[in-house]
């Protein structure tokens, strides 16, 4: 794996870094790259002891806009697999992102005490994706009524579909 970069430090001096070649985070980095401003504005008063860390933080002015909504009966919902994912993600056309000012980070601790930023975008927490490995009993309940605008994501045409994939 590529070197480390680091983007923070915590309060208790611990490093907060991320791998910014062919991970899902650094492809989130770069296409939003004022996400390390915000990780550094949160991160940096955390007092961080724990070996995995999920937060939202509510940053209290507009940051982006969320991808993930609610879905309605009249939506047009398909299913697809992304470049460089193994599951389904649910996707609604015809409908527009909209502002939030919610970050959420994932967190987890190596062997030396530091901290990798596994995932970060903007929004609210969600439960992972049905069919990924971090799926929990809430994922597939929550996939049902909510879904990513499709706004030209790269997906694998040869997966899509209009039919529930789990």
């Amino acid at each position: 794996m590529s070197k480390k970069h680091v983007i923070a430090v915590s309060a208790n001096k611990k490093q907060i870094y991320t791998y910014l070649i062919q991970t899902p985070v650094a492809i989130q980095i770069s296409r939003q790259p004022h996400l390390v401003t915000l990780i550094k504005e949160v991160v940096e008063s955390l007092n961080l002891t724990t070996p995995q860390i999920s937060l939202e933080q509510d940053m209290g002015r507009t940051i982006g806009y969320e991808e993930l909504l609610k879905t309605r009966e009249k939506d047009i919902i398909f299913y697809a697999k992304q470049s460089k994912s193994s599951a389904y993600t649910r996707f609604v056309k015809n409908r527009k992102t909209s502002p939030t000012s919610f970050l959420s980070i994932v967190l987890y601790q190596d062997s030396d005490g530091d901290y990798e930023l596994r995932s970060v975008w903007i929004g609210k927490t969600f439960p992972a994706i049905p069919g990924t490995d971090e799926a929990t009993e809430q994922s597939e309940s929550y996939w049902a009524e909510h879904a990513v605008v499709y706004n030209g994501q790269p997906i694998l045409t040869s997966t899509q579909t209009k039919e529930w994939p789990y």
